[in-house]
Order: structure tokens, then C-alpha cells, then sequence
């Protein structure tokens, strides 16, 4: 299980709790990428029956506070959870609005994290970039029609 993730909890002297590696071993198996809290708990609970709901919470927030998960809010959706990797983290999110698949992309246009994209932003610093396009896939246009 070495990886960049794994890495930072040790570099941070976060304990790595029997909990925490469940968790983070659930997460980085998974082959969903974007998981709810609720499918993390139940896929925790195979590998440890004894482990709580509020432990899972908590371990999600610690690991999106230490940057080893990124945590998505979508309007009117339950937070999703996915795996930040070494270096750029920066894609876009395609959300479907049928089956709430959600697809990644690199972000294609060139910005510097230097500086902001609009001149009207002063002293802001981008660390990182995602963007979000919602509509329909394939399979959820051709059901509905939809051109």
C-alpha cells in the first residue's frame, strides 16, 4: 500500500490507526473514484465490523485537511470523497445529470498557478484547479433522447 497518500500521514505524524488504514486501504482499492461517506462505511465495515459512522467522518475530514483526499460538494448531492495523486490534481469533472456518473479530464486550458485567471483578483495564489461541466453521457442521452 505505498503510495504518495500513505507517505504524507507518515510525514505528518498522523497515527496510523487500524481505523485510518481501513479507511485508506478501502479508498485506494476502490474502483469507484468518487465514493459517498456511506459507501466508504460499508465497505470499512467488511474489513473491520466494529468501526463507527463518526470514525469514518472524522477520518475523511483529517485526510481532506491533510490533502490526502479531496472532498466534492455538488449542489443538492451528499459529499464525495476521491484520492488526491502525486503532483498535478488538477481535471475537470464531467457530472452527468441522468445517472450522476461522474467523468474526469485533464483541465485543458494552460493557467499559471502563479496568479488568478481574472485581473480583478488580487493577491490570491492558486494552489490548485477543478472545474465541473454537468450534463449527459452516452448511454442517459440516447435514453432520453437528448441531442
Amino acid at each position: 500500500m505505498k503510495s504518495v497518500a500513505a507517505e504524507n500521514i507518515k510525514e505528518k505524524a498522523l497515527q496510523w490507526t487500524p481505523q485510518r488504514k481501513t479507511v485508506f486501504s478501502v479508498i485506494a482499492n476502490s474502483e469507484k473514484k468518487h465514493l459517498l461517506a456511506e459507501e466508504i462505511y460499508l465497505m470499512s465495515k467488511k474489513v473491520m465490523p466494529n468501526i463507527g459512522l463518526a470514525t469514518i467522518y472524522r477520518t475523511l475530514e483529517l485526510f481532506c485537511t491533510e490533502g490526502i483526499l479531496q472532498k466534492i460538494n455538488l449542489p443538492g448531492e451528499p459529499a464525495r470523497f476521491e484520492m488526491l495523486k502525486e503532483g498535478n490534481n488538477d481535471h475537470c469533472h464531467y457530472v452527468c445529470l441522468g445517472c450522476g456518473k461522474i467523468f474526469e479530464a485533464p483541465i485543458q486550458k494552460d493557467l499559471s498557478l502563479s496568479g488568478a485567471e481574472n485581473d480583478n483578483i488580487k493577491d490570491f495564489t492558486i494552489t490548485t484547479r477543478s472545474c465541473w461541466y454537468f450534463g449527459y453521457c452516452k448511454n442517459c442521452r440516447d435514453k432520453a433522447k437528448i441531442k
